[in-house]
């Protein structure tokens, strides 16, 4: 027996133990905090007045939101058939002609905390499976087989496993600021997972492969500038990546780093290093005072030194959000399609991720 539980929702992913900051987020964005609840470690419920997708997601696009689950419905489904079957029913009228491509996600709540092999994942491949082999019919069932138009939206289908019989379903299309930003993120659960790098002298390698999981990564032979660069994790991804990386700071790198043919070492202080001509990229994780680091990007975006950045505003305790807030306005003055995240590698910090607005 397949039955509705209760009426649409919003949800949203975040890295667990920041659930109450998320809420003290969508409460900033007007939301009262008796509109939101915590169903799990890395899940809030919100009740939401259903939006069109681009004013959405200018309004409901929170920091520390990894992935957002709009208009879900809770179902009760006694088998993987009935799961697909009600998958099918929540896809928006005459979907497979309103959309180009679509991307199923079946998600579960071990998978939001991280677990290497969270339970229910076999079951949820299995669901994932029999969503898109019944797409796939009824695709084939349509009679209409001319080419879509180009610059047709992205759907996406989203199925988040509570247990064996029970989930959350969402579809939504998708909206492109360009490079590689979606809302929703075209990433299961908004969790890149990058995996383990043994070349990598630090951890923080995670933060930036994660950021470039939304942002896109840069082009192989792109110059780009590392701010703050020692040991050298940020670098160590550039390189491996083909960039060509000035890397400033004022202790030199891992000793394999210091080697490597692309990557230039510059001693000198992060904050008054200039580049000699336009570059195409600035990385910074440096440990500074959230408001220096947003100085930093203002003077760099200001002089429109670079075509995309990736800056950490790092926090102690709290968010600081004025500061968060003014970090985004500075690239934004400056024409910069500008966005921020709370990955699920960031501790007490924010990665700020922009990129010229002339870019496609």
């Amino acid at each position: 027996m397949l039955t509705t539980q209760s009426p649409a929702a919003w949800l949203f992913c975040c890295r667990h133990d920041f659930e109450s900051t998320l809420r003290a987020e969508l409460a900033r964005s007007g939301l009262p905090s008796e509109h939101t609840r915590v169903l799990a470690p890395g899940l809030v419920h919100a009740r939401l007045l259903q939006l069109p997708a681009e004013q959405a997601i200018r309004q409901w696009d929170p920091v520390y939101a990894l992935q957002v689950l709009p208009a879900a419905q809770a179902v009760i489904a006694d088998s993987i058939a009935q799961l697909a079957q009600q998958a099918m029913a929540a896809l928006p009228p005459q979907w497979p002609s309103q959309f180009g491509r679509w991307h199923v996600h079946v998600l579960t709540l071990g998978q939001l905390k991280g677990q290497p092999k969270p339970l229910l994942t076999p079951r949820a491949e299995l669901v994932r499976k029999a969503i898109l082999k019944a797409m796939a019919t009824a695709m084939g069932r349509q009679a209409d087989r001319q080419p879509k138009p180009i610059g047709m939206p992205d759907l996406v289908v989203q199925v988040l496993l509570v247990t064996a019989q029970t989930a959350w379903i969402s579809a939504s299309p998708v909206v492109r600021w360009g490079r590689a930003m979606t809302w929703p993120s075209l990433v299961p659960a908004g969790l890149a997972d990058p995996p383990d790098e043994d070349a990598a002298p630090s951890s923080a390698f995670r933060k930036l492969r994660e950021a470039f999981a939304i942002l896109g990564n840069p082009a192989p032979g792109e110059r780009v500038v590392d701010l703050g660069a020692s040991p050298g994790g940020w670098s160590h991804v550039l390189q491996a990546l083909d960039c060509q990386v000035t890397a400033v700071d004022r202790t030199e790198l891992a000793p394999s780093l210091m080697a490597s043919p692309r990557i230039e070492f510059v001693r000198g202080d992060a904050f008054r290093w200039q580049p000699a001509a336009p570059v195409d990229g600035l990385v910074s994780d440096v440990i500074a005072a959230p408001e220096r680091a947003t100085a930093l990007l203002q003077n760099w975006c200001n002089q429109h030194w670079m075509r995309w950045f990736v800056v950490q505003l790092k926090f102690k305790g709290e968010p600081n959000w004025d500061e968060l807030e003014r970090a985004l306005a500075c690239g934004r003055q400056s024409g910069y399609i500008v966005r921020a995240k709370h990955f699920f590698n960031d501790k007490n910090e924010v990665t700020v991720m922009g990129f010229a607005n002339e870019e496609p």
